[in-house]
């Protein structure tokens, strides 16, 4: 999903249903007894973008273990301008920029403390 949300912000194209498809066809779970297999919906990418967007405390933590680790670091430069055409109000423009950002800041995070970001630090670390 982080893969998928990150194409739909970085790439100007891409819609939400673009970003579940995988060369054309959809992305689906596996089938089940019947042969019926479900497919990952567009809105999923919303949601995981607003839920990402919400985390505003654990990318300010982030930010501020970096820069005391190490103070050269520019991940509080990291602006993760969105394009406007991407949302519809001022707000949801709002959540997806702060999304980005923490998808930006996530890898250098991990990099310099070798520990994942998800979940051990952003969803574990008691932040709402």
């Amino acid at each position: 999903m982080i893969s998928r949300a990150a194409d739909y912000l970085e790439q100007a194209p891409t819609t939400y249903r673009r970003a579940v498809q995988q060369e054309r066809r959809l992305t689906g779970y596996e089938a089940d007894k019947s042969g019926h297999q479900p497919t990952v919906s567009h809105t999923l990418v919303w949601r995981f973008l607003g839920w990402l967007g919400g985390l505003t405390l654990p990318l300010a933590a982030a930010r501020e273990l970096l820069l005391k680790s190490d103070p050269d670091s520019l991940c509080h430069r990291v602006a993760g301008s969105v394009g406007p055409h991407k949302a519809r109000s001022r707000q949801r423009l709002a959540t997806l920029e702060t999304a980005r950002q923490l998808l930006l800041v996530a890898p250098q995070w991990e990099r310099r403390f070798g520990r994942p970001f998800f979940p051990q630090f952003a969803t574990r670390s008691g932040f709402d």
